[in-house]
């Protein structure tokens, strides 16, 4: 079999690599050992700093691998051997597929075997604190959703007996009689990403694992909280089944430990607070303890998760590595014995389960697969990638992403997963001219198209459960109940994951058994299902505009769990709002316009020059803007050797000499119009305007160091440093006692909260470079917790080795810095040894953070793309988006994204290339067809709709005797709703969004009565900032009362006043509109048009008797969650001083 890519892993790097790759037109052959795609994510229950439901996310991209076109899915399968062709372009590969005994075409996944089966054995899935089958499917959600027999406990294989699934199988898929497959492979490219393992903590007796029932290891204690796990995500002590009322968690097992592994696994740190966090909402009667060696928070919204975790949930962070866990039989109790490093003091705690961070280690067969392949390991037995991009390894054409290169969290592996599939489809190109785009599923024809009358609404509703995330607070059999009763509901079902590819098979075997015209699914956010469910209805045969979303746990259970009869209430209305509009929609059809074939990166950061080069050198135009008057100046903030330096010096020089590469210094973006794959750029410099047109945009704009004045006399005394100034002026010179102070203005109690990543390693090299050049200087370096990579620990040790002194201090008690004659002095207290110090010094070095360049205020305002309360900008999604911003077409890499490592800025800049790449290779891009419509018989030609379409997308036409019609030209129009608003004969029509949809949806709203015990509130929030903002409410767990029920619109100008009058006549007791904030608007000034009519609305209001303060226009960014949550809080509160609303009586 002949293909262009072999990726070697199904976890989420593969997985991510793989659709990467063939979304781009390469044939993809994808290898998993294990029976099904998803590797560890797939077994977590949420995602960490969002707290995502983990499966949630990743199920849509494990059910759009199996569907895929371009990839070829080999489960089950190892690699045998792989051989070099002569001349090195291409490898040949040898696939050995174990037998499943499950005919894989035959088997639907009906799981009736697994039921019959007498056999039960410890399920590697659920690591064996729960059970399978003989025969069996991994989990709910797995891909492929395929049987399969275990040979070593089928009594078949064992004792010749049973072969009741043989039986008891309707589609006669067994077959005993499999044998082991071979398949030959032949690629151009590998991809290497197979993962990780945990260390068997059974190595250290002293913890008790294994011996004692009630500890266990982190990722069992995931499955033990999972709803899909073998408790139904109950927690409860295995050895009695009861609820613990104390859960201990240790950290650092095995993990820098310099007899087992004397590496930071990276992740632990923030899984345990993670798991700390969860097991409070699941019982906030719970005590959890969680020890530390040091807390390594390093990645965005990292700290802030642990501040919430000590502050919200009361979560106890003890600094100690316990020296033993013991078992109390009588009472069932385990008791910690440890150090407290806080006080000295020796103690014991008694809890009732302890769950063990284990460190994260290489997988079993990573030296065999790197035999096979002719792979380097490094010395801790991870795949040794050999160039700064941390891509690439001795053999060429062979790249590693993810875990198994070392230990990283998701969005790290994500990222390096898209680098890696950037770097095999540039060798590919190299060596193979011609690559066959995949086909859009815009181009196949569903039975119920454009045109086709859709007649009598059958509507089908699919609930989720989402596990536990929804059906922990909603009752969601009761919704289904209450649901089923709706007119034009002709079935209705709950699901346990609608996303999992178990739960797309039933939504579309349920179109065609019914003959459902019209889909409602409630779940989670349209921003990350909404594709999936639109491309499963068309699969089955369906128009994917048929189609309509309702978000019940972001907006419902996630923000209202104090409120579970409530909220169910709230689900079942939101539920039959949407219903109400499904009756209502109509088939409609996507267009596709050309892209642009070049690219305009925003910053000449190192970041921004990689993703430059590697666009160019696939064959697009690049345009690099640099505000400054140089090329790779945020390498300042990194200590690096020559050969780095070198490295980016080549990738500057090469891309002045390169002739798809326009480089502007000291220029800057002007303006931006248009939308992905027809961007309008006006770039400035020395008042100078220059235009480009360009298919995507990467915002590469870098940052700045934090200039600590009047802290610790930096500006006061010329001996006192920032790092970045001591690394220009000195560079390890001047002798004398030196002492460097880490975080410095960063990890504040308020301001700037965050962890700025590089400052523990930068500071360690710096150190260890002036202990070197200056031997009999006392170097100190003052630390609140010690935040290195994987490798650091090695330089840690280094410099404890060469005698530099490392003293903790705390942020309740910082340093003082005072000159006494002339001298220069440190005082701190030591929280390790309990002891003040005053040290006399030469020179002090600060190591403060990094901060947000200061044009990403302008950059956000002119994208229209969010900002975090930092300053640095926010990704579609931390985990799977992490270079993507919610606006198709727009990329983000560096330190734009927040403080990170030189390797890291290196990777993302190959990610977000690899990103724009996938659109400009396609050459055309799909647009939705939620556009404007004029009805030229109603129209009256008068023009207003004109003075308000900014994208100059309406015109006036003179049709036959004379008379002028307003015409919309599809491919201008953004679809915001604006000249909807403003037509006065409505003849225009905003299609998804039209005013019967709408005014149906708040009609619906108000088929019960009013609850008499809280205001009733209609919300219309905009789809890019207000809705984007109530969603990361419920991300974060931000509560507000279950009094909003909200209404997506795409801009708040297409909120008629006509909706507002009608939701308060029909008893409404407010009306909250929620958009963008002003200059941030995606349709330039449409929220300002919504502002401007809502106050004139408020005086017409007023002057029909009814208090005008019931109707209120808000602002908020996509960011700001805990914003939104107080707007509804106090616009509640606002509510019940008003009073209910009078009409309620009229009702």
């Amino acid at each position: 079999m002949e293909g262009d890519v072999l990726v070697i892993g199904g976890g989420v790097a593969g997985i991510t690599a793989s659709l990467e790759l063939a979304d781009k037109g390469f044939k993809v052959y994808l290898v998993e050992k294990e029976p099904s795609i998803g590797g560890y994510m797939a077994k977590l229950d949420k995602t960490f700093p969002t707290l995502d439901c983990s499966i949630c996310i990743l199920g849509p991209k494990m059910v759009e691998v199996s569907r895929h076109p371009n990839i070829n899915l080999f489960t089950y399968s190892e690699v045998k051997e792989v051989q070099r062709s002569q001349d090195g372009s291409r490898f040949n590969v040898k696939i050995i597929r174990k037998p499943r005994y499950v005919d894989e075409v035959k088997c639907t996944g009906c799981r009736r075997c697994e039921e019959k089966c007498p056999v039960k054995v410890p399920s590697e899935f659920e690591e064996s604190i729960g059970f399978r089958k003989a025969i069996y499917i991994p989990f709910p959600q797995a891909v492929p959703k395929i049987a399969v027999i275990d040979q070593e406990h089928c009594l078949y294989f064992t004792k010749g007996v049973c072969r009741v699934c043989e039986k008891i199988c309707p589609s006669g898929a067994i077959n005993f009689e499999q044998k082991i497959e071979e398949v030959d492979l032949d690629v151009y490219s590998i991809i290497v990403a197979t993962g990780f393992s945990l260390l068997d903590p059974t190595i250290l007796p002293q913890y008790g694992y294994g011996r004692f029932p009630n500890v266990l290891t982190s990722i069992q204690y995931e499955r033990l909280m999972n709803a899909a796990g073998p408790t139904g995500g109950e927690i409860i002590r295995p050895s009695d089944k009861k609820s613990p009322e104390k859960i201990a968690i240790i950290q650092c097992v095995g993990s820098r430990n310099k007899k087992l592994k004397d590496y930071c696994s990276q992740i632990c740190c923030m899984y345990a607070t993670k798991q700390a966090i969860v097991t409070k909402e699941h019982d906030p009667r719970i005590d959890v303890i969680v020890f530390y060696n040091d807390l390594n928070a390093v990645g965005k919204g990292h700290e802030e998760l642990i501040r919430r975790a000590v502050e919200e949930f009361g979560i106890k962070y003890v600094k100690s590595l316990p020296s033993e866990v013991m078992w109390d039989e009588k009472t069932n109790k385990l008791i910690i014995r440890y150090v407290d490093l806080s006080s000295e003091e020796v103690k014991t705690v008694e809890v009732d389960l302890v769950v063990l961070c284990p460190a994260v280690v290489p997988r079993e067969d990573s030296l065999k697969l790197a035999k096979i392949i002719g792979l380097e390991l490094d010395d801790h037995g991870f795949f040794k990638s050999t160039d700064i991009t941390s891509i690439d390894t001795n053999v060429p054409g062979v790249y590693v992403c993810g875990a198994c290169q070392n230990p990283k969290d998701i969005s790290h592996s994500v990222m390096q997963a898209l680098a890696a599939s950037v770097k095999a489809a540039e060798r590919i190109l190299s060596l193979k001219k011609y690559v066959e785009m995949p086909v859009q599923k815009s181009e196949a024809r569903s039975s119920i198209w454009v045109g086709e009358v859709v007649q009598e609404p059958r509507i089908g509703v699919f609930v989720c459960h989402c596990g536990l995330n929804i059906a922990a607070v909603v009752d969601v059999k009761k919704v289904v109940e209450d649901v089923s009763r709706i007119p034009d509901v002709v079935y209705c079902e709950d699901l346990m994951f609608a996303c999992s590819k178990d739960g797309t098979e039933r939504i579309k075997e349920a179109i065609k058994k019914y003959r459902i015209n019209r889909v409602v699914v409630a779940s989670c956010t349209p921003s990350t299902h909404e594709k999936l469910f639109r491309d499963v209805c068309e699969e089955a045969g369906l128009n994917p505009y048929l189609f309509e979303m309702v978000n019940i746990r972001e907006h419902v259970s996630w923000v209202h769990r104090k409120y579970p009869h409530e909220a169910t209430e709230k689900a079942r209305e939101l539920i039959e709002m949407a219903i109400a509009k499904a009756r209502l929609l109509e088939p409609l059809e996507r267009a596709e316009t050309p892209v642009t074939p070049s690219t305009l990166i925003i910053g000449g950061t190192v970041s921004g020059l990689v993703a430059a080069k590697t666009i160019a050198d696939n064959g697009f135009k690049v345009y690099v803007v640099e505000r400054g008057e140089n090329l790779g100046s945020d390498l300042e903030f990194y200590k690096h050797d020559g050969r780095v330096a070198e490295w980016v010096l080549n990738i500057i020089k090469s891309l002045k000499q390169h002739d798809n590469v326009e480089i502007h210094l000291s220029t800057k973006v002007e303006d931006v119009k248009g939308s992905a794959g027809a961007f309008n750029i006006k770039l400035s410099k020395n008042g100078l305007i220059k235009e480009i047109n360009v298919g995507t945009i990467i915002v590469a704009s870098g940052g700045g160091e934090f200039k600590p004045l009047r802290i610790y006399g930096y500006g006061e005394d010329n001996r006192i440093y920032t790092l970045t100034e001591f690394r220009k002026k000195l560079n390890g010179a001047g002798g004398g006692n030196i002492a460097f102070i880490l975080c410095t203005g960063a990890r504040e109690i308020e301001g700037r909260m965050y962890c700025s990543a590089i400052c523990c390693e930068e500071v360690l090299l710096e150190a260890l470079n002036f202990k070197r050049k200056n031997p009999e200087s006392n170097v100190y370096v003052l630390y609140r917790d010690m935040r290195l990579p994987v490798n650091g620990e090695k330089i840690y040790r280094e410099a404890r080795k060469s005698g530099i002194h490392f003293l903790r201090y705390s942020l309740s008690r910082p340093p003082e810095v005072y000159s006494k004659d002339g001298e220069l002095f440190l005082n701190t207290y030591d929280t390790t040894l309990n002891v003040v110090f005053e040290i006399p010094v030469n020179t002090i070095v600060l190591a403060t953070p990094i901060l947000p360049s200061l044009e990403n205020h302008e950059i956000s305002s002119r994208l229209k793309v969010p900002l975090n309360s930092y300053g640095f900008f926010i990704e579609a999604h931390p985990k799977l988006r992490p270079v993507d911003f919610s606006v198709n077409g727009i990329y983000l890499c560096g330190l734009a994204y927040g403080p990170q490592r030189l390797e890291e800025n290196i990777f993302q800049g190959l990610a977000s290339a690899s990103r724009a790449l996938t659109l400009l290779m396609h050459g055309k891009i799909v647009t939705e067809p939620i556009v404007a419509e004029v009805n030229p018989l109603t129209c009256t030609g008068c023009g207003r709709c004109l003075n308000v379409c900014e994208f100059k997308a309406i015109q006036l036409e003179t049709r036959p005797e004379n008379i002028l019609v307003a015409k919309i030209n599809p491919f201008l129009c953004k679809g915001c709703g604006s000249c909807a608003v403003e037509c006065p004969s409505k003849a225009i029509t905003v299609h998804q969004f039209r005013n019967d949809q709408l005014l149906a949806m708040i009609e619906a709203a108000f088929r019960k009565p009013s609850p008499k015990d809280r205001p009733k509130i209609i919300a219309f929030f905009c789809n890019w900032c207000g809705y984007a903002a109530a969603d990361m409410a419920g991300i974060s767990r931000y509560e507000y009362p279950p009094t909003v029920e909200i209404i997506r619109v795409m801009c708040s100008a297409r909120v008629d006043p006509l909706y507002i009058l009608y939701a308060l006549l029909l008893g409404a007791d407010g009306i909250l509109i929620v958009g963008c904030h002003p200059g941030d608007c995606h349709y330039l000034s449409g929220n300002l048009r919504a502002e401007d009519r809502v106050t004139r609305l408020r005086e017409l209001i007023g002057a029909l008797g009814l208090n005008p303060e019931r109707v209120r226009i808000e602002w908020a960014s996509a960011g700001e969650g805990f914003r939104l949550s107080k707007i509804i809080k106090e616009f509640t509160h606002k509510i019940e001083e008003v009073g209910y609303n009078p009409l309620r009586r009229c009702m």
